[in-house]
């Protein structure tokens, strides 16, 4: 597995749905995921360091979680099937047990992000689904292949030039 860490939350200009760019500069590379709307505005606002009058949805979980001496151990995107990703949150209790539980990659990424835990990607899910590398040694694409590919995910992105 390797560490990731929430590099931008934005939206796919052809689609014009929210996505959360995970991504790891060491290991050279990001991983897009689409989300839907309510979630990337939660994780946006949270980013921001935005503070609810009252708890949402993920505040509430991590409260109960908290109130229930658990503790949020870390998230793992660890399938990629057709598509879709999916996702663990581990839990430790407080007799020291680790409880998996399943959850949608957005779901459990807010929930990280909230809870300062480490977010995880299995190397299997680097291989399938890794959609950008950040930096490539090696690479059997020309340096003119290499300057369009970097047009695309700026215009994909909707990044200024």
């Amino acid at each position: 597995m390797v560490e990731v860490s929430v590099i931008s939350v934005t939206h796919d200009k052809f689609t014009g749905l929210p996505m959360i760019i995970l991504g790891n500069t060491d290991e050279n590379f990001a991983i897009p995921i689409w989300i839907g709307d309510y979630e990337a505005e939660l994780l946006e606002n949270c980013l921001l360091g935005a503070v609810p009058p009252r708890p949402f949805p993920y505040d509430l979980i991590c409260n109960v979680i908290a109130s229930l001496d658990g503790e949020v151990e870390k998230v793992v995107i660890n399938q990629f099937d057709k598509g879709i990703y999916f996702a663990s949150i581990f839990i430790k209790r407080k007799d020291g047990e680790i409880v998996k539980i399943d959850a949608r990659p957005s779901d459990s990424i807010n929930i990280a992000v909230r809870t300062g835990a480490p977010i995880f990607v299995t190397k299997e899910i680097i291989e399938k689904a890794c959609l950008i590398k950040l930096k490539e040694e090696n690479s059997p694409y020309s340096p003119q292949q290499k300057r369009e590919l970097e047009k695309l995910l700026k215009y994909i992105f909707d990044e200024e030039e």
